[in-house]
């Protein structure tokens, strides 16, 4: 299962909020936290798996 990087919660695939970002995917549980990824993502890359 995937871990939402921004608030640690694990996702189900199929609900997931789904980003790209330098060749790889990254889930969220809402595009909040893909926002919060987006204005700075070396900060949360760290933090998925």
């Amino acid at each position: 299962m995937p871990v939402d990087p921004v608030c640690g919660i694990e996702l189900d695939y199929e609900l997931a909020v789904v980003h790209e970002h330098e060749g790889k995917k990254y889930y969220f549980c809402c595009n909040g936290c893909r926002k919060i990824f987006i204005k700075k993502p070396k900060k949360w890359k760290k933090r998925s798996k």
